[in-house]
């Protein structure tokens, strides 16, 4: 599987609920969750603490 960057800011609404729905509800870590979309942990780790 190929990784790839998204350009920053270019996160959809719905991507970052998703994201975030995959560590509260889905039982993935930050850190897992965060490879299987090819992000930053930081940067959902950040979007799970303000949700």
């Amino acid at each position: 599987m190929t990784k790839f960057k998204i350009p920053y800011g270019a996160y959809t609404k719905e991507f970052r609920e998703d994201a975030v729905r995959l560590v509260l509800e889905g039982g993935l870590s930050a850190a897992k969750a965060a490879d299987r979309l090819s992000m930053p942990k930081s940067t959902l780790e950040r979007w799970i603490k303000v949700a």
